[in-house]
């Protein structure tokens, strides 16, 4: 293997050790936010918060607004998912 292909591969292993640390404390807050939801009787879906969130991250993304988005719309589904079911 190349060695500037061996090293780029070398931080994407690291981004994505970090990412799945962060998505695992993502899961561990929405399960805590699935719980109150559930004790109020309030609806797993919030409209006006998944909008909200996905703007910021547009705007955070940048040049790749689209594909962030697309991953957190993919986040939000498992998200809700999880909160219906646990």
């Amino acid at each position: 293997m190349d060695g500037e292909m061996g090293r780029l591969r070398g931080e994407i292993d690291r981004v994505d050790t970090e990412l799945v640390r962060l998505l695992n404390e993502r899961l561990r807050l929405v399960d805590a936010i699935g719980a109150i939801k559930r004790e109020r009787g309030l609806p797993v879906r919030d409209e006006a918060r998944e909008a909200e969130l996905l703007a910021r991250i547009r705007a955070q993304a940048g040049e790749n607004a689209a594909e962030a988005e697309a991953v957190y719309q993919m986040i939000l589904l498992i998200s809700q998912e999880r909160q219906r079911h646990t």
